[in-house]
C-alpha cells in the first residue's frame, strides 16, 4: 500500500446528502421564514399611502351629506307660490296641491298638476321645483262666456258648454240664461252648446238688426231659447234649425215687430210661424 493509498483511508467519510426534491415548474418554493402579520399601525400607515383611507373617508362623508340633505327640514314644502288664478284663490291651489309638510325629494310635479287639473275652472297647470323648498305653480283658467241660471243660481259656463261653478260676484258677462227647468247645476256638467251660441249670435244681431235691446234668454227643452223683449216672449228654438233657418227667423221678427200688431208671444220655430195676442180685457155689464 502506497502512502497515498495509507492517507486516503484514513480520512473520515462523510455521509452522502439525500438529493433535494426538485419543485416542479410554475410551483412557487417553500420558505422556512414564518409569515409576519403586520400591525395596525403599519396597515394604517399602508392605506394612507395608497389613498385607501382618503375614498373610505370621502365615502362616509358623502352617505353623511345625503342623510342630511334628504332629511334636513331645509327641504320640507311651507308654502307655494301661486299665479294666474282669477276665479280660484292661492288657498284652494295650496289645498289641491297637497305638498305641505313634504320633503321636496318627495314631490312629483306631474302628480301635483294631475291633482290640480281636477278643478273644473283650470284649463292648463305648470308645476316646477326650486331648492331648496319652493313649489311653483302657473295655472290658466278657463274663461267664462256666458251665465246660466239654475235654481235661482248664476253658473259660469266656458264656450264648449262646461259649468265651471258658482259665478262670482263680478263676473264680467253680459248674457245671462235662465233655466226653466228646477234642477241645480253642478261643476264639470255641460249645458247645450247650441243654446250658448244662439244667445251670442242674438245678443249681436237683435240689436243691429231689430232695435230690441233683449231683457232676458231663457232656455226650455220644449221652447229652447227664448228671447224676452219687456213682456214680449220670442221663441227662437235652436241655432243649427234644419227647417227654419236663423236668418229667417229674423227677417220674420223684423216684419212682426214692425207691423204694428200687438202680441206677447211668437213662435219662430215653425216654418209658418204664429203669434199669440194678450188676453182681451171682458166687457163690464151694465147694471
Amino acid at each position: 500500500m502506497t502512502r497515498e493509498e495509507r492517507t486516503r483511508s484514513q480520512r473520515p467519510r462523510v455521509a452522502a446528502r439525500p438529493p433535494r426534491p426538485r419543485a416542479s415548474v410554475g410551483q412557487p418554493r417553500r420558505t422556512e421564514q414564518a409569515m409576519v402579520r403586520p400591525t395596525p399601525l403599519t396597515m394604517l400607515r399602508r392605506s394612507v399611502i395608497n389613498g385607501k383611507l382618503a375614498a373610505l373617508i370621502l365615502l362616509l362623508a358623502g352617505i353623511g351629506c345625503f342623510g342630511y340633505v334628504f332629511r334636513s327640514p331645509t327641504f320640507v314644502v311651507e308654502a307655494i307660490e301661486v299665479s294666474g288664478v282669477r276665479s280660484l284663490d292661492a288657498a284652494m291651489i295650496d289645498a289641491l296641491a297637497g305638498v305641505h309638510g313634504v320633503s321636496i325629494w318627495d314631490i312629483k310635479p306631474e302628480d301635483v298638476e294631475a291633482r290640480i287639473a281636477q278643478n273644473s275652472y283650470v284649463a292648463t297647470v305648470n308645476v316646477n321645483l326650486l331648492l331648496p323648498a319652493q313649489v311653483q305653480v302657473q295655472v290658466q283658467e278657463r274663461e267664462a262666456v256666458i251665465l246660466w241660471n239654475s235654481a235661482g243660481t248664476n253658473y259660469e259656463i266656458t264656450a264648449d258648454g262646461a259649468v265651471l261653478g258658482p259665478a262670482r260676484s263680478d263676473a264680467a258677462t253680459a248674457i245671462i240664461i235662465y233655466d226653466t227647468r228646477p234642477t241645480p247645476l253642478a261643476a264639470g256638467t255641460n249645458v247645450d252648446i247650441d243654446a250658448l251660441e244662439l244667445a251670442q249670435t242674438l245678443n249681436l244681431r237683435v240689436p243691429a238688426e231689430i232695435g230690441w235691446t233683449p231683457s232676458r234668454y231663457e232656455w226650455d227643452p220644449y221652447y229652447g231659447l227664448s228671447l224676452y223683449n219687456g213682456e214680449q216672449q220670442v221663441a227662437f228654438g235652436r241655432m243649427q234649425d234644419p227647417n227654419v233657418a236663423l236668418d229667417t227667423k229674423i227677417a220674420t221678427l223684423k216684419a212682426v215687430a214692425n207691423d204694428g200688431t200687438v202680441w206677447t208671444f211668437l213662435d219662430l220655430r215653425p216654418e209658418k210661424p204664429y203669434y199669440r195676442s194678450p188676453p182681451q180685457p171682458t166687457a163690464t155689464p151694465t147694471p
